[in-house]
């Protein structure tokens, strides 16, 4: 689920259409406002209507209606991947897998989580990200971050906790071939134009 978020949107669906197909993709924007992304393909996007409140009663509800449409979906998939749109789940180049390829041959009782890693600008080093090159090809530094080591692939109806974060009831298993990465800070000039956006510090 996001909100005015479009710039990840459209990477977001490009890595994981290659990954999984454009029809595999549930996007559920918040507020019948948002544009539909403009890369948005064959992906399902799917209009919410938006709630005005405080971001902790936001993020809990976000996170049970998530939670609610992801075991919707174990009716017809074997896994659910819920992830924001900022962040990419992959697979260890070595491994010589695709994402799908991976989850399918790997057991996953509840959950799994690839290892957090939180991709940040090295101002003075790195120049301002450029949309049409590859994020990596531009950003070379990132904290390993249990924040972000999440239980982001789940094989049964749990309860995700805020930001998916925790699967409540259970605990979570790292895999070591499978990498989370944030992108959320990725660039100190898109950052300060969120702070800058009205609409998102209202929430």
């Amino acid at each position: 689920m996001a909100r005015n978020d479009e710039f990840f949107l459209n990477h977001w669906i490009g890595y994981y259409g290659r990954e999984l197909g454009e029809e595999n993709l549930f996007v559920y924007l918040d507020g019948e406002d948002q544009p539909i992304p403009q890369k948005a393909g064959k992906a399902n996007v799917i209009h919410n209507k938006r709630v005005a409140e405080h971001v902790v009663a936001a993020e809990k509800r976000r996170c049970g209606f998530l939670s609610e449409v992801a075991a919707k979906l174990l009716d017809t998939y074997d896994l659910v991947i819920g992830v924001d749109a900022d962040e990419f789940l992959i697979v260890d180049p070595a491994c010589g897998k695709s994402l799908a390829e991976y989850l399918s041959s790997i057991h996953i009782a509840t959950s799994v989580s690839g290892l957090g890693l939180d991709v940040g600008q090295k101002l003075g080093t790195e120049e301002q990200l450029q949309d049409s090159k590859p994020f990596l090809s531009q950003r070379q530094y990132a904290y390993i971050s249990s924040r972000y080591t999440k239980p982001s692939v789940i094989s049964r109806p749990v309860r995700w906790g805020s930001g998916f974060h925790r699967v409540k009831g259970h605990n979570f298993r790292i895999d070591p071939n499978l990498y989370l990465l944030h992108f959320g800070a990725v660039d100190y000039d898109m950052i300060m134009a969120r702070f800058k956006d009205k609409d998102r510090m209202t929430t």
